[in-house]
């Protein structure tokens, strides 16, 4: 939502305009705000429909050009953007307009010239350039008139690159996701209203619904899953599965075709029963509304009627707006959160890709860890890995339930008595099977080269010396071995990309990065037994 600012010289009164769309109404709104500014003597123009405005802070004089090249528009914008130029001019004034009373007037100069690049510059190029003002040019697009697929792809990738531009202290540009314990809060809510609202409600609800459900699992850019084809559900071998659209530009900018078919691909999952029955109740109940025209589950119909607006947009498509307002209602009407305490769409895809990391080393989870160009754009995952970790032991620890991260593992108990153990190199082996002459348990203990059977690595290994699980017994340790085995896995992922690795060292920098994963798990747990946690 744009928010702007109308305070006149005289100081009597103040005045607040906000818009979510470059609507007619926005359009007036934003003719009466220039109004307001001309009238304080701050912009010094006598129509809106000037080309060049000038501005005037009683320290300098500031103009801001509205001249945009229309056959650069047509040649550049038109194909993706998805209204004409007219449209686009008149939306960029108005942008600006809605800048006025939060950021300086030079500061305004700078966002109408970052706009200028969507008709200066080819689509190719935004989507691989680095950008100043990345979240304005998004929100642009997100309240601009008309819709396009591609644009929706525009609007993502800006998004990732306005969220990876916040930098943690000390820290390399990594993605800073939300307090993790947020995301089960989200969970909570999402479950609870689900339970609670009118089937009709549900018709509103359910792409965020099926969103977080699905991609918090799976790791789909948003754009991804608004494609999701509207006959998406099939079944094989007596399972259920769900037919998603994944891209073929990772990285994007090069060798776009400009067609969905073309630029994407289609792959089957396997999802739950139950994610089927809601998917199949939507599409009987939406059977009747106006398709779109590239078939896709989500329709509009639903969302503009519970906003009690007009449909917005003449492609009929379910956009990456629509969700995000979908996504900001649901944080401020339902949960009540602070714009600090936010999740992103981006999210789900990063917590998905964590989750697969710890889950076990899939054709999947090494297929979507090569598909990444930059090193940078690929180290938040890991950055957030042991904090996962202890936020989801924690939140289970809580609430007595099998945490997110305890990726069906069963479980080890520590031996009861030392008298249940043998004797092994510097210490005591506690592994029934290992007691009975098996090896089940030895071969899962990989050492820190990728050997198997690392006694000091293993859950069942009793020091010999201070007769302690040395795995259990310092949470920080663990904790410092898990950043290492990120940090080792994404040394591995880039040595390959580089073609100085193996595509097996992946699979082995993923099982090291699990145990210590898992050992870090029971660490905590082991600690915080018994104990009151606040």
């Amino acid at each position: 939502m744009l928010t702007s600012n109308a305070v006149p010289q005289c100081g009597n009164y103040e005045k607040y305009y906000s818009t979510t769309f470059f609507d007619g109404e926005a359009f007036a709104k934003a003719e009466n705000l220039f109004d307001e500014y001309r009238l304080c003597g701050v912009i010094l123009n006598n129509s809106f429909n000037d080309r060049e405005w000038l501005f005037t802070n009683q320290l300098s004089n500031i103009s801001i050009s509205f001249q945009l090249n229309e056959t650069s528009y047509q040649r550049n914008a038109a194909p993706w953007v998805g209204c004409g130029y007219a449209m686009f001019v008149r939306s960029v004034k108005t942008y600006a307009v809605f800048c006025l009373g939060s950021i300086s007037i030079s500061g305004i100069r700078e966002i109408v010239n970052s706009l200028r690049m969507f008709v200066e510059f080819s689509e190719e190029y935004l989507m691989a350039a680095a950008l100043e003002r990345a979240n304005h040019m998004s929100g642009f697009l997100s309240a601009l008139p008309g819709g396009h697929t591609r644009r929706d792809a525009m609007i993502e990738s800006l998004e990732e690159r306005q969220w990876g531009s916040r930098v943690q202290p000390g820290k390399n540009r990594q993605r800073v996701l939300a307090e993790l314990g947020t995301y089960f809060k989200f969970d909570d809510a999402m479950q609870g209203l689900w339970e609670s609202i009118k089937a009709s409600e549900k018709l509103f609800w359910f792409p965020l619904y099926l969103w977080w459900t699905l991609t918090a699992i799976l790791p789909l850019r948003t754009t991804e899953f608004l494609l999701t084809p509207r006959e998406c559900l099939t079944m094989g071998n007596g399972k259920t599965l769900v037919t998603l659209r994944r891209t073929k530009l990772k990285g994007g900018g090069r060798g776009l075709s400009y067609l969905v078919d073309k630029d994407y691909e289609k792959v089957r999952y396997i999802i739950p029963d139950k994610m089927a029955g809601e998917i199949e109740r939507y599409q009987e109940a939406t059977n009747t509304m106006t398709p779109t025209p590239l078939s896709t589950l989500f329709v509009q119909e639903p969302h503009y009627a519970y906003l009690g607006k007009k449909l917005h947009g003449d492609l009929g498509y379910y956009t990456y707006t629509n969700l995000s307002t979908c996504l900001r209602r649901f944080q401020e009407d339902v949960m009540g959160v602070s714009d600090e305490s936010r999740i992103h769409l981006g999210d789900t895809r990063h917590l998905a890709m964590i989750g697969l990391i710890l889950s076990g080393g899939s054709p999947l989870i090494c297929k979507e860890l090569a598909g990444h160009d930059d090193i940078n754009i690929s180290s938040h995952y890991y950055s957030n890995i042991s904090s996962y970790i202890k936020s989801a032991t924690y939140e289970a620890h809580l609430k007595y339930r099998a945490p997110m991260a305890d990726l069906a593992e069963q479980s080890v108990q520590l031996p009861k008595t030392l008298k249940q153990s043998v004797p092994v190199q510097g210490g005591l082996c506690g592994s029934g099977a290992y007691v009975h002459g098996g090896i089940d348990d030895c071969i899962k203990s990989i050492g820190l080269g990728g050997e198997i059977g690392d006694c000091r690595r293993c859950p069942h290994f009793i020091d010999g010396d201070s007769g302690v699980h040395l795995l259990f017994s310092n949470p920080v340790e663990r904790k410092q071995q898990v950043d290492k085995d990120s940090q080792y896995l994404l040394q591995t992922l880039e040595a390959v990309r580089r073609g100085i690795g193996m595509p097996e060292d992946i699979q082995s920098a993923l099982l090291r990065l699990q145990q210590s994963g898992s050992w870090y798990r029971r660490c905590l747990q082991n600690e915080w037994g018994g104990r009151r946690l606040w």
